[in-house]
């Protein structure tokens, strides 16, 4: 089973299920800053999620002090476990 990710102003990616929006962005030549090394411990990897954000595991707690809308998560923390579609934009913090 598989998801598509479409980040914004980017090609569709097909991702399996499981992996960080993170490794989805990296392995699809999506540029995604990390300055921890995907540790939620900055929010360079921040993304806004645009549409079917349900198809994404729960919000950690190791993110929460990193985000300013609901409608963000951390590219590292945020899982993709549900096929479907799922629309992002990238959106790293200051």
């Amino acid at each position: 089973m598989s998801v598509r990710v479409l980040v914004e102003g980017y090609d569709p990616v097909e991702a399996p299920l499981g992996g960080s929006l993170l490794e989805v962005c990296e392995g699809a030549g999506i540029p995604m800053d990390s300055a921890c090394g995907g540790f939620a411990a900055c929010n360079s990897c921040r993304v806004e999620v645009l549409a079917g954000g349900s198809s994404l595991n729960a919000l950690q707690l190791d993110e929460e002090a990193f985000l300013d809308a609901p409608d963000q998560r951390l590219g590292c923390q945020a899982r993709p476990i549900a096929p479907g579609e799922l629309r992002i934009r990238l959106a790293p913090g200051a």
